[in-house]
């Protein structure tokens, strides 16, 4: 189990989160190979990202499917939206759950219905 950020008041406060303010977020092995054997580009090109991302994400949200936290960055550079979703547990443990891509059809839907809220950097 590793530790790869804390969420901030700015975010908990925005998502109205019930978790206190630096929780810790943490990744699991399984959820490491999960990336790996689902999302191997994602693995290869942004899995060394996961601090930034969950530090300094562009976007947030909450997925209205499960729950989970969707912490979104922007890569200008290559034009991809890569996400983040992080599930809290009953007992507020947060994890990683997993890392993927976003469609730019998707994430621009999903801003514009406020799904995913942009950050003030």
């Amino acid at each position: 189990m590793k530790t790869i950020g804390y969420f901030s008041k700015e975010i908990i406060d925005l998502l109205e989160l019930n978790i206190e303010n630096n929780t810790p977020i943490f990744i699991g092995q399984s959820n490491i190979e999960h990336i790996k054997n689902r999302h191997p580009y994602e693995y290869d090109k942004y899995f060394d990202d996961l601090e930034d991302i969950i530090k300094n994400p562009d976007y947030v949200g909450l997925n209205p499917k499960d729950n989970s936290i969707g912490f979104v960055k922007e890569y200008l550079i290559n034009s991809e939206f890569v996400r983040i979703a992080v599930r809290v547990t009953s007992n507020k443990k947060c994890y990683i759950k997993t890392l993927h891509l976003l469609s730019t059809y998707n994430a621009e839907r999903y801003i514009e219905k406020g799904t995913l809220i942009k950050l003030d950097k």
